[in-house]
């Protein structure tokens, strides 16, 4: 009974996540205030976005709004309840 609630908010938080990242990315290439290798730099820590999305998001990056900056948690959430589904955590 529990399964397709769970499969079902990890779904919604992953779709959320990808938007999370389309919304750094484009953040940090818009910002003019950065430096050229600045902005590439941030654009390769979007490898690590579980991490990088909430630290930029504390650090008042671009100002975003509140709701951005709670939603920048979601992806951190999304891989935490992934990797539960995959060692059998959820099931």
């Amino acid at each position: 009974m529990f399964l397709p609630l769970a499969w079902t908010a990890f779904v919604i938080l992953a779709l959320i996540s990808f938007g999370m990242i389309a919304a750094y990315w484009l953040d940090v290439q818009d910002r003019r205030d950065l430096s050229l290798r600045r902005r590439i730099g941030l654009s390769l820590a979007t490898v690590a976005f579980p991490l990088t999305i909430p630290i930029y998001a504390l650090g008042n990056g671009g100002g975003w709004p509140r709701a951005l900056r709670v939603a920048a948690f979601v992806p951190p959430v999304a891989l935490v309840m992934f990797l539960a589904f995959l060692f059998g955590v959820i099931h």
